[in-house]
């Protein structure tokens, strides 16, 4: 144990945890695959999940894993919003047949209206992944973090922009495997 100002630092060995976030995004990048892609992106998601919850506790920074329950939970909660609204623009088209202009309005913007709280929800919950991994490369000094949330931030911003929102959130879960797999296996942590 070594002094640092007034506040004593250990040495934390966190190579177990970042084996499991770099495993889990990978598998999370391989949610493309058919058949199997589901089934790899649940058990990454699952692994990424542990990873970041027991780096939040042994780094003692439990902003991190509330910053990314807080941006899983508006992820869930604007799906379910905008799948809600989506279902709700189908019901004129059922209830009132013969009023197809109606109908077709009402879709119309009860569609928008999905896709935008989505998109919402999605900026939003990317900024909170972003301000976790800021947190997690200033405690492993690993400052791939850092920029693989801000890639996934602006992509999540720019995802209306013709896939190249969706080509900078890729970059970012890429860069985010990276920076696990080359964090430093043992970092100081304060107040131990």
């Amino acid at each position: 144990m070594m002094e640092q100002g007034n506040l004593p630092t250990q040495r934390v060995n966190i190579s177990t945890q970042k084996m499991l976030g770099g495993i889990g995004y990978i598998l999370i990048l391989l949610s493309w695959i058919p058949r199997i892609g589901i089934l790899l992106s649940i058990v990454g998601f699952v692994l990424w999940l542990i990873s970041m919850y027991q780096l939040s506790n042994m780094l003692r920074r439990p902003s991190i894993f509330q910053k990314v329950l807080i941006a899983f939970i508006l992820n869930i909660v604007g799906t379910v919003i905008a799948f809600a609204f989506g279902l709700m623009a189908l019901i004129p088209l059922f209830v009132s047949p013969k009023n197809e202009t109606g109908a077709i309005l009402g879709l119309g913007l009860g569609v928008a209206f999905a896709i935008l709280v989505a998109y919402a929800t999605l900026v939003v919950s990317f900024f909170f992944y972003k301000e976790a991994y800021e947190i997690l490369a200033q405690a492993t000094n690993q400052n791939l973090f850092k920029i693989a949330g801000l890639l996934m931030f602006i992509g999540a911003i720019a995802i209306i922009l013709f896939g190249l929102g969706g080509l900078l959130m890729l970059v970012g879960y890429i860069l985010l495997a990276v920076a696990f797999f080359t964090a430093p296996n043992e970092v100081e942590v304060q107040g131990a």
